[in-house]
């Protein structure tokens, strides 16, 4: 029973990148890319033993989305689209 629940996840993995990359390839290349960002991380770092949790890793996932939605901000705020009115006045 344990080998089916892998085999369900990939599957369902599988099912919804074929829609995004159907609908919205940049969706997909970017799930690709977490998925193969995930499986590098997983192979490098081993599985941590409950009474040896290092300090710095239950902040992690707060760290990790904060610095990600700064990224994200900064690259809006970078890339963001010009408002054409401001171009007709020039």
């Amino acid at each position: 029973m344990t080998g089916v629940l892998p085999i369900v996840v990939l599957l369902v993995f599988l099912g919804t990148w074929g829609l995004a990359w159907r609908r919205r390839r940049s969706l997909a290349f970017g799930m690709l890319l977490g998925v193969v960002l995930f499986a590098v991380v997983a192979a490098i770092v081993r599985p941590l033993d409950a009474h040896h949790v290092p300090l710095w890793l239950p902040p992690l996932p707060f760290a990790l989305v904060a610095i990600g939605l700064f990224c994200a901000g900064f690259l809006t705020w970078y890339w963001g689209r010009r408002n054409p009115a401001d171009d007709a006045a020039l």
